[in-house]
Formats: C-alpha cells, structure tokens, sequence
C-alpha cells in the first residue's frame, strides 16, 4: 500500500509539495485529486482539438502532469474548409 501511494502521491503532485499523511490518508486524497483533474484535462484538450475521453483518462492516471502536459500542448490546426461557411458553392444573393 505504502508503493501505491507514493506512485499516486507522484502522480498527483502531492509528494513533490512535502505533503506527508498515512498512505491510506494521500491514497484517498491523490485519488479525489485526480478525478477532479481528470474532466478539467478533457476539457482543454477538446478545445485544443484532442480527444477528451483519452485525456480524461491520462487525465485520472496522471493528475497535475497530463495537465500541464495539455496546457503546453499547442492547439492543432483546423483542417481547411472544414467549417459550413467555406463551402464550394457560391453564397446566396439578395439582389432579387
């Protein structure tokens, strides 16, 4: 219990703060952390254009870092032509 923990503990950010509890105690804590971290993640990477669901996953396994992680990412480009306004047909007129 003491190795998982102290992985969590790492995970979350917690043992690089000097945050020194019972295992069971930074076990409950780490993990509360990370599922708050985890829909937070989701949610940048989608508006950076990445999946959400495989940051909410990177997002619960690795806390603080896959947020950073995702916050240092850059944004990927949107592909062009993508959006409904730049359609290959002529606009509408309102000549008539």
């Amino acid at each position: 219990m003491n190795t998982l923990a102290t992985v969590l503990g790492f995970a979350s950010g917690f043992a690089l703060m000097g945050y020194h509890q019972p295992p069971l105690n930074l076990l409950a804590t780490s993990l509360v952390i990370d599922a708050t971290l985890a829909p937070l993640t989701a949610i940048i990477a989608s508006r950076h254009g990445r999946s959400g669901a495989l940051w909410a996953v990177l997002g619960f396994a690795f806390g603080m870092w896959a947020l950073a992680a995702i916050l240092i990412l850059t944004r990927r480009p949107e592909p062009p032509y993508s959006s409904p306004q730049h359609r290959s047909s002529p606009p509408p007129s309102d000549a008539a």
